[in-house]
């Protein structure tokens, strides 16, 4: 997949400079994972991750020709028969710089009006003059609480208890079909228990993020419910999506829908102090897509998330990222946007859905456009009931 766009005097080369390899049954180890890309050809690998469930690449499957993921956190077993390609990973740098932005700039110039404002707004989020919003002083208690092996998970609900609204939303999540529930939950603590602390803590900040999309501005409020209406629907698509892509977790994939655009709410509470910035809703569209994915990750290393959220709210429109053999996050919430674009009317700036490569990998490489819809729309009563739960609970 990486190198479908190259030259042949180059693929020639890489061929040259690429070896196969056979790997004996049982662990494998990657050498040197910093100068080498490798490819599964032949037989299967299982990646192993301590409280993951194991995840299986066969060779022939559409994921099998992006690069294997080499992270330290796998443990690769290799099965009788594997046959790996091993590629300078100085040939995707190449592929990289030939590749073109996913999305052209549009030009300003300082002689006109909308573009010494753009530029005069622009400077000045770059150097930083704007507020990040924090997430309240409760949601860094209960994080820190589900961080700490000592505390209980009696303790965890009972912190959750601290905000009646936000145990309310909880125990609506937990007990809704959507999300799996077979028998009711009757306490935060049983929802702990059963659920995971993990799994809990993606449900409270996807709960207590939704405070975090308003404005007293009465010029900019459409915009932020618009906002959040949006990042409501990518993060329902996103939590069906990771439900049929075998070792992903729905409810991780709930919270990195609502976080995608998350860069843009700084952007619209810094524009509601300019007059001249929230009357162009043009200038202020330019303004938020080619800043949020530098601003959102500021927001969320504050928040204290992990890297691959960070990562994804900064490449949440890179549309032909290629990754890794192993769908993630990002793949999820790009396919998921693009679907939420469905019936919103034209944009000639999106790629077909079938085009990118997070498309490749999702279900198991088994989704072709007419899938990919009916898959989503044989869940469309769960999305509607999460995004429900989103937006109105």
């Amino acid at each position: 997949m990486p190198f479908r766009t190259l030259h042949e005097s180059l693929l020639a080369s890489m061929a040259k400079n690429s070896q196969l390899l056979q790997p004996p049954p049982g662990e494998w180890k990657p050498e040197s994972p910093d100068e080498f890309l490798y490819f599964l050809r032949k037989g299967s690998l299982r990646y192993l991750c301590p409280l993951q469930p194991p995840r299986d690449l066969e060779a022939g499957t559409p994921a099998a020709y992006f690069p294997l993921p080499l992270e330290e956190k796998w443990t690769i077993q290799a099965a009788a028969g594997v046959q790996l390609i091993q590629v300078p990973a100085r040939y995707m740098e190449l592929n990289n710089t030939r590749q073109q932005s996913d999305r052209e700039s549009i030009g300003v110039h300082e002689d006109d009006i909308s573009g010494e404002v753009y530029l005069d707004f622009y400077r000045k989020l770059r150097e930083g003059n704007y507020e990040l919003p924090s997430l309240p002083d409760l949601a860094l208690r209960i994080g820190k609480a589900i961080d700490d092996p000592n505390t209980l998970n009696e303790d965890i609900a009972r912190l959750i208890q601290m905000d009646p609204s936000l145990a309310a939303r909880v125990m609506s999540v937990v007990n809704s079909a959507a999300f799996g529930a077979t028998e009711p939950i009757r306490s935060l603590q049983q929802a702990v228990t059963r659920l995971g602390r993990q799994q809990v803590r993606n449900l409270v900040f996807s709960c207590i993020i939704k405070g975090l999309f308003r404005t007293d501005s009465k010029t900019l409020k459409a915009r932020m419910q618009a906002l959040w209406a949006h990042s409501c629907r990518v993060a329902a698509i996103s939590f069906v999506l990771a439900k049929v892509t075998p070792g992903l977790d729905p409810n991780r994939a709930l919270l990195a829908g609502l976080i995608h655009d998350i860069g843009a709410v700084p952007i619209l509470q810094a524009a509601r102090d300019d007059a001249r910035v929230n009357s162009d809703p043009d200038l202020l569209d330019l303004i938020i897509d080619n800043l949020k994915s530098e601003i959102g990750p500021l927001t969320l290393a504050q928040w204290n998330f992990d890297e691959e959220m960070i990562d994804l709210t900064r490449d949440a429109e890179h549309w032909h990222r290629i990754g890794t053999a192993l769908a993630d996050y990002q793949d999820v919430v790009l396919l998921a946007q693009l679907h939420a674009y469905i019936g919103k009317g034209p944009r000639t700036d999106l790629p077909a859905i079938d085009s990118i490569p997070a498309f490749q990998k999702l279900a198991l490489g088994q989704l072709t456009p007419q899938h990919s819809i009916g898959v989503l729309e044989n869940a469309s009563k769960d999305i509607e009931e999460v995004e429900s739960i989103l937006r109105n609970g």
